[in-house]
C-alpha cells in the first residue's frame, strides 16, 4: 500500500464519522489536501459552497465542528423550551 492510499482511506474514515443534514461529498483527494463539496439550497438557489483541507486533522476538526452544530440543532428542536416565546 503507498502512503496516498493510506491517506485516503483515513480522510474517508473521518468524513465519515460526518452527522449532519448537509449535502458534503469528497471531490478529490490530491496528496494530502482533501476537497469537500457541499450542496447548499438557499431559497431555491443552489450554493455551492467548497472547502479545502490540508491535513487529517484541518478535515477532522471541521467534521468535529459540523456534528456539534447539528447535536445543538436536535437539542433546540426537541428541547422542552420554546425559543419563539
Amino acid at each position: 500500500m503507498d502512503h496516498q492510499h493510506n491517506i485516503e482511506i483515513s480522510y474517508r474514515k473521518i468524513f465519515g464519522r460526518l452527522n449532519t443534514r448537509k449535502k458534503l461529498s469528497i471531490r478529490s483527494i490530491e496528496g494530502t489536501k482533501v476537497t469537500v463539496d457541499q450542496d447548499e439550497e438557499i431559497c431555491g438557489e443552489k450554493e455551492p459552497r467548497t472547502f479545502e483541507f490540508n491535513s487529517e486533522k484541518e478535515l477532522e476538526a471541521f467534521v468535529t465542528q459540523e456534528n456539534q452544530i447539528e447535536r445543538d440543532i436536535n437539542a433546540q428542536l426537541s428541547g422542552d423550551g420554546m425559543p419563539y416565546r
